[in-house]
């Protein structure tokens, strides 16, 4: 079949540049060879580090940096599109909280304060001036739960001057003998009778401890983690509050579930385990590409293209034998270091960072990606996300706000 619209990548900018176009009434298809940053992210939106009022930061940052994607898309792209996802997360009951001028601290695994701007509901009653009150916190768990110890989160919040204690809870019946990670965990917290069995324990330790709040792993519930939220609360008698895992990261999956819900409700498809390997054009226009497929390639044709694969964390960019970096679907021009001798600064813990980091596609002002000279390759593609050159997503703190800012651009250029 041939699209409108296909969307190399499945992560938060794919995903959102592909609802745009599919919401114009565009046949749009995304290729992907595998889930994006959602199912390894905390699942909150983080738009920039280091700054009280998150909007007027990247308002700066645009500002003394013009190459930067926020500088590229403008605020008005990072505002609407936020707006929109929001919009897509409380139709699927799954609404974030926060705004975009003033930032969220919350708690990790290891009982640090993590600044963000936005978080799902299931996560804001732990928000730091709501540990601050004066009343004391329950952090609990499970054993089988590797890589979220209760007692350690507690001390590290009790050495930041917040009343919070831990404990471990006993996993109720289930069959299962091993294999507790986050998904079969939150698989179970959407059944009735696991919940009620913890939400018993829950309230005898509340009872006892005089608890306001509990902290719990995020694995409350896949599908309907609202619901779980709510129910365990009115069974515990005090407020419930998720705290990020490890990966697989549970609020990322639903952010991710909400997201493909919607662009198959507008008629768009997902097609995964699709590696796209290269792309075949006619001068500056791109006209397939090639995806791995059992024992072939298969050739996908379309109008146009996005192009979000990630950097050099999602795979669209990397390092070949010789040490030059290239990217990876279409084979576009990379700008970055030119050799490992220039990938990374001096010192581990350069406030800079490291070069290599920074490295991806340099776009136009719409999105499309330039050679070295500065000239257009495809004027019928757009890049999305961390592909795009010229910032450090993870440093910077920008993951996910750059991906919905670019992304929403994509969606409607």
């Amino acid at each position: 079949m041939h699209y409108d619209t296909i969307v190399i990548g499945a992560g938060l900018a794919g995903l959102m540049a592909a609802i745009g176009r599919a919401g114009q009434g565009e046949r749009v298809l995304v290729l992907a060879k595998g889930h994006g940053a959602t199912h390894w992210a905390s699942g909150q939106v983080d738009l920039l580090a280091g700054d009280a009022n998150p909007l007027a930061a990247v308002a700066r940052l645009a500002a003394e940096r013009p190459e930067h994607p926020y500088a590229r898309v403008g605020l008005p792209a990072l505002e609407a599109g936020v707006a929109h996802l929001r919009a897509l997360c409380a139709n699927a009951t799954y609404p974030l909280a926060g705004n975009l001028h003033q930032r969220l601290l919350l708690p990790t695994a290891l009982g640090a304060l993590r600044p963000t701007t936005l978080a799902p509901t299931t996560m804001v009653a732990g928000e730091s001036r709501q540990l601050g009150d004066g009343r004391p916190t329950l952090i609990a768990g499970f054993h089988e739960l590797r890589d979220f110890f209760p007692p350690l989160a507690a001390a590290n919040l009790r050495a930041q001057g917040l009343p919070a204690d831990g404990c471990y809870l006993t996993l109720p019946p289930t069959g299962r003998r091993q294999g507790f990670d986050p998904v079969i965990l939150a698989r179970l917290f959407d059944t009735a009778d696991f919940r009620a069995e913890v939400g018993r324990q829950l309230a005898t330790q509340v009872q006892r401890g005089g608890y306001a709040r509990v902290g719990l792993p995020a694995v409350l519930g896949l599908r309907q983690a609202t619901e779980v939220v709510r129910d365990l609360q009115a069974r515990a008698g005090a407020l419930i509050f998720e705290i990020p895992t490890l990966p697989p990261a549970v609020p990322g999956i639903r952010l991710y579930q909400a997201l493909e819900a919607a662009l198959l409700r507008l008629g768009g498809r997902i097609q995964l385990g699709a590696f796209v390997r290269r792309g075949e054009g006619r001068g500056t226009t791109l006209e397939a590409v090639y995806s791995e497929a059992a024992a072939r390639e298969q050739r996908h044709t379309a109008q146009r293209w996005v192009l979000a694969t990630g950097g050099l964390a999602g795979g669209g960019v990397r390092a070949t034998h010789d040490g030059t970096l290239r990217e990876t679907a279409l084979d576009l021009p990379v700008r970055g270091p030119n050799g490992r001798p220039d990938w990374f600064a001096r010192r581990f813990l350069d406030p800079a960072g490291h070069p290599v980091f920074s490295a991806g596609i340099a776009v136009d002002a719409a999105l499309r990606p330039l050679d070295a000279a500065g000239r257009v390759v495809f004027g019928n593609v757009v890049v999305a996300g961390s592909a795009i050159a010229g910032f450090d997503p993870i440093r910077e703190g920008c993951l996910e706000g750059v991906a919905i800012a670019t992304g929403y651009a994509a969606g409607r250029m």
